[in-house]
């Protein structure tokens, strides 16, 4: 998340340098060599065509041989060597393999990628900390990014989590990179004086993304000590959501800064479960979802089992998640790289759908 402390392929011109020296390296020694065999061969055939004398007594001027050697090294002195041509070639062949791989990927993905969310709400507290997922179904593509695929077909999506940090944004170009969804910043309380605050570039996200295509989440950066405040919160979160349709749910953000002086640094894993739940149950009081988002040690401050029925947004940068839990989204790198973002984000991909398949196996065996 942007607003926590922890917070959101090029070898051408060697090619064209290699050809250069290839070439530069056939020509000088070709030319040498030709004007050497010219010199040495007429020395050679001198007294062979000294001339010959005509009836008149007339000696006639020695027929002159052409320089072959010289105009050998004419004609092909600008020419690349025959090697250097093949492994131009064959640059060129492997820059528009790349290519049209990494489109036809994108293409694959788009049109066998998973549809919209299909929820985070769990059965029991007893299987928040299974897992539900292989992980073997999980790979990276040429982008760089996770999928889970199933049977060939790629059951998750690539998303993006956003706020003020990351400026202004232009939205078609994320569509375009390939970016599903998006889990926009409503707000945030501050850490010290406890004054809830919109974030910046909440309206301006939420009109854009809509327009590029791309489905919406939304999150709270909480700081709340109190039930109260936690209701309070999210009472300005429905009303900042007010005609906005959403996809995904709306996330409780509950972190402490790492400051001692924050104001839920002393709390109680009672305490912050009961902000945590006030939070959540009056966004789906509301009619929408929601969903609790952190890292292992945040998760495990709220005691994150207790929440199972809003189910979890799970943080870790790794290559892979090590943590048996039954999450519906993974956030995998705060530094992604996306087109039409100038900053470093957030990057989450949703499980959802492998997710619900996971517990519907399970619960069946």
């Amino acid at each position: 998340m942007a607003a926590k402390v922890r917070r959101g392929g090029k070898a051408k011109a060697g090619a064209a340098g290699h050809g250069a020296s290839s070439s530069g390296s056939s020509k000088g020694p070709q030319a040498s060599k030709g004007t050497k065999k010219a010199t040495t061969g007429g020395g050679r055939h001198s007294s062979k065509h000294a001339g010959k004398t005509t009836s008149h007594g007339t000696k006639t001027a020695p027929k002159k041989k052409a320089s072959r050697g010289s105009s050998h090294a004419g004609r092909h002195s600008a020419r690349p060597s025959g090697a250097a041509r093949i492994i131009g070639r064959i640059m060129i062949i492997a820059a528009i393999a790349c290519i049209v791989v990494l489109a036809v990927s994108r293409v694959l993905v788009s049109e066998s990628s998973a549809g919209s969310f299909a929820g985070s709400a769990l059965p029991s507290s007893s299987v928040a900390y299974t897992n539900p997922f292989d992980w073997s179904s999980l790979s990276f593509g040429l982008d760089g990014r996770p999928r889970y695929v199933v049977d060939g077909v790629t059951e998750s999506r690539v998303g993006i989590d956003v706020s003020e940090h990351q400026g202004d944004i232009d939205w078609g170009s994320v569509r375009a990179d390939g970016i599903g969804f998006a889990f926009v910043r409503v707000g945030y309380r501050g850490s010290s004086n406890g004054t809830i605050v919109e974030d910046a570039k909440f309206e301006q996200n939420v009109a854009g993304a809509q327009a590029a295509g791309v489905e919406l989440g939304a999150y709270f950066y909480s700081q709340a000590t109190t039930e109260a405040e936690a209701v309070e919160e999210a009472q300005y979160v429905l009303q900042k959501l007010r005609g906005v349709s959403l996809s995904y749910p709306v996330a409780f953000d509950y972190e402490p800064t790492g400051n001692q002086g924050s104001r839920i640094y002393t709390l109680s894993k009672d305490q912050m479960r009961a902000v945590a739940d006030a939070f959540c149950q009056t966004i789906e009081a509301s009619g929408r979802t929601a969903i609790v988002y952190g890292n292992q040690s945040d998760l495990a401050r709220m005691d994150a089992a207790s929440l199972y029925t809003y189910g979890y947004w799970y943080a870790s940068y790794t290559s892979a998640p090590t943590l048996d839990m039954a999450f519906a989204i993974w956030q995998y790198a705060s530094t992604g790289q996306v087109a039409g973002i100038s900053t470093s984000v957030d990057m989450d991909l949703d499980l959802s759908r492998p997710l619900a398949e996971g517990l519907a196996a399970a619960s069946s065996s």
